[in-house]
């Protein structure tokens, strides 16, 4: 499968995982339509014909779905996991993947923070 398809795919499953969150789904269901998606990179994985670019992107792809697998996120962390996990899909290999992080709080030293 072309990394083009799996990115429609990603984003197939990334909507119906948003309606499932909207709709107060459990956990499990958002899981199980997140599951189809995973199952396809792990499909393509195997193809030999990917180039090392598409690769590297199918198989980060991947592990981000890993992280939708785990028992105790919360069923729209589902969601940001299979966003970021399309995103990994639009990785050209020139420019990072766009993704949103958390912003990172960090203290700042000196002025009146040492007090």
């Amino acid at each position: 499968m072309l990394p083009s398809q799996l990115i429609e795919l990603g984003q197939q499953a990334l909507t119906d995982v948003r309606i499932g969150v909207a709709n107060g789904e459990p956990l499990v269901r958002c899981q199980l339509l997140a599951s189809e998606f995973y199952e396809s990179l792990k499909r393509a994985l195997r193809a030999p014909d990917l180039r090392p670019v598409e690769r590297w992107a199918v198989m980060a792809a991947a592990n981000q779905c890993l992280h939708a697998a785990d028992a105790s996120i919360s069923p729209g962390t589902v969601a940001l996991e299979l966003r970021a996990a399309i995103a990994m899909l639009q990785f050209n290999g020139t420019t990072s993947p766009r993704t949103k992080a958390r912003p990172v709080l960090r203290v700042i030293e000196g002025g009146l923070s040492r007090a």
